[in-house]
């Protein structure tokens, strides 16, 4: 199985949750018809489940965290590229094509669009080549 990325943790996170808020319906609808047991079973379950949606937005984060210092790099080393490129390009109009492209970028950033990042960044990188 490949890695979960953050937004399909938050998606399990949110799933989760559905369930949690289900059982507690269900408890409420069924109470008079359930023994003490049976209460505090499906209440320790439905904490399990609230514990564990917890556990899965904190490793939501983290995962966001960890894939936000991955574009961090890529960014970096692309504006590094393109300070080398302008310094040693001597087409202008590349040089406003290159320029143009980190606007982009910091557009697609300002958004904080993963998709327009990745295109961006790919975009800039296949430009300077």
């Amino acid at each position: 199985m490949t890695p979960l990325t953050a937004q399909q943790v938050t998606t399990l996170a949110k799933r989760f949750f559905s369930v949690a808020r289900t059982l507690t319906e269900y408890r409420e609808h069924h109470w008079d018809n359930m023994s003490r047991e049976q209460h505090q079973r499906l209440s320790d379950l439905q904490w399990s489940i609230y514990n564990y949606t917890d556990d899965l937005l904190a490793l939501s984060a983290m995962l966001a965290m960890e894939e936000a210092e991955k574009v961090l790099n890529r960014v970096a080393q692309v504006t590094k590229d393109v300070n080398h490129y302008i310094d040693r390009e001597q087409n202008i109009e590349k040089v406003i094509g290159v320029a143009s492209r980190v606007v982009m970028l910091g557009g697609a950033v300002i958004s904080q669009s993963p998709l327009a990042i990745i295109a961006t960044l790919a975009d800039l990188t296949a430009a300077l080549h």
